[in-house]
């Protein structure tokens, strides 16, 4: 039983280190997404 722990373990930290580049992928891709909009221009907020 105390064997199987280890392998657990690392499955687990794998698992991890796999969610964390899944993450990041996604994120690049946003970003780019984001970069490739045009921005808009704000409206200049009135002054009192």
């Amino acid at each position: 039983m105390d064997s199987y722990l280890g392998f657990i373990e690392l499955f687990v930290v794998l698992m991890f280190a796999a969610a964390w580049g899944v993450l990041e992928l996604v994120c690049r891709r946003l970003d780019r997404k984001k970069e490739a909009e045009p921005t808009k221009q704000q409206k200049p907020t009135a002054s009192p």
